[in-house]
Order: C-alpha cells, then structure tokens, then sequence
C-alpha cells in the first residue's frame, strides 16, 4: 500500500480547494464534522428514541364532547 506523505495530501488539499469553491469546501467540512459527531453517538447508543408509545394516543371514551367536539375519532 502507497505511504501518503505531507506533500501529497497539501496537493489534495490544493486541487479540492480549486475544484470546489472554499465555501463549498468550509460547509463540506461541517456536514463531515456533524456525521462523524452523529456515528460516534450512535455507535455508543446514546440519542435513541424509544417508539413505543407510554400510553395508548386514542382519546378516552368517558370524557364530555367540548364546543366543536362531534365525537366522531
């Protein structure tokens, strides 16, 4: 497998700044920053969401009709 040396990543780094604009390439970084943020979070199973509801999300049946109210679900 090739060594890659200082050099040769600078002159990656030049023809990516050139290709793209350097704004393309700041924002290119963030999004790199935020996905590597996000990997690292759920690679250790933190920020899950749990989808099952705690309580049934259909309307009791013994409450009163409000103004407005049909009753129809």
């Amino acid at each position: 497998m090739p060594h890659v040396g200082f050099g040769e990543l600078l002159v990656i780094g030049f023809v990516l700044l050139v290709v793209f604009s350097a704004s393309r390439m700041a924002s290119l970084g963030n999004a790199l920053g935020k996905f590597v943020h996000s990997f690292k979070k759920a690679s250790q199973g933190q920020g899950f969401i749990d989808v099952k509801p705690e309580r049934s999300l259909r309307p009791s049946r013994d409450r009163e009709p409000q103004d407005g109210d049909s009753g129809q679900g």
